[in-house]
């Protein structure tokens, strides 16, 4: 009886591992210490995240699959606010994505670089429009060119649209996108170049809201052996008459250990134009991908 239930547990288990057969599992984690000056606290910080990738193939040589983000702290609730999932479908016309996609902007023109391990590196980020969880991209590349379009959820009530276009060659690249919304319609540019060991990476945004100044960002990094240094600074300009000019500059080290995990920490100032004193943002830790 003993070897008849010990055989039936073989096949079972094998019948599992026939099904999880294109699924695989990787993740990242990060800890460390975290200090802003507004509070003038030092604080732990760590975070856990899981990610699932699944993938096949028509008969018909169409790619297919999805991706799945599982959070320390978040869940997948309903694909829509609070879901962090993607399903893909590829071929010869391009991919379409369906679900936690922002659009042509954020995926061809970007963001220049951040410093530390994870909680202050998108100090340097400018918005973009195009935020809807549960969004549709589609994107097509030739050569050196790639397009990209992107659509809200249909009943957001904020009709957001975008389209962009990237060339990237020899170590280059440039990108156009333009994202209109009910809210605010914004123009982005963004460059990169390698320079050997360094690489610059420039954004541009304008946006049709009058008060909203141009805002623009820029970045260096240079790697030296396992090392990579960070530079950015960050004109957010006016977000609208009753607030201030506000400048970022951050300045970050990151070292690899190898296997998968590296040391990092950045520092960046908050430098706002009207007298109001200036904040201070710093963070040290590990970040590991597995």
């Amino acid at each position: 009886m003993k070897k008849v239930l010990l055989a039936s547990s073989i096949l079972a288990l094998s019948a599992g591992f026939a099904a999880a057969e294109g699924v695989e599992v990787s993740g990242s984690a990060r800890m460390g210490l975290v200090y802003d000056s507004p509070s003038g606290d030092t604080v732990f910080s760590s975070r856990v995240r899981i990610v699932f990738t699944a993938s096949g193939e028509t008969d018909g040589g169409l790619s297919f699959g999805a991706e799945m983000r599982a959070d320390q702290n978040g869940g997948n609730a309903d694909g829509t606010a609070n879901g962090d999932s993607t399903v893909f479908i590829s071929g010869a016309f391009g991919r379409l994505t369906m679900g936690d996609v922002s659009g042509a902007a954020d995926a061809l023109v970007g963001q220049v670089s951040g410093v530390g391990y994870g909680p202050i590196d998108a100090l340097q980020e400018i918005d973009f429009v195009s935020t809807t969880k549960t969004a549709a991209y589609y994107e097509y590349s030739a050569g050196a060119f790639t397009f990209g379009l992107g659509a809200g959820q249909t009943d957001s009530g904020n009709d957001e649209a975008n389209i962009g276009v990237k060339y990237s060659a020899g170590g280059y690249s440039a990108a156009l996108a333009y994202e209109d919304s009910d809210a605010e319609d914004l123009l982005s540019l963004g460059g990169s170049a390698e320079f050997g060991p360094a690489t610059v990476k420039a954004r541009v945004s304008d946006s049709d809201i009058a008060d909203k100044d141009t805002t623009w960002a820029l970045s260096v990094d240079y790697v030296t052996g396992p090392a990579t240094i960070t530079a950015f600074y960050t004109d957010f300009g006016n977000t609208t008459l009753a607030s201030p000019d506000t400048q970022h500059v951050g300045l970050g080290v990151a070292y690899d250990l190898g296997g998968g995990a590296t040391l990092a920490g950045g520092v960046v100032q908050q430098l706002n134009d009207d007298g109001v004193d200036d904040e201070t943002f710093a963070d040290v830790g590990l970040k590991f991908s597995f």
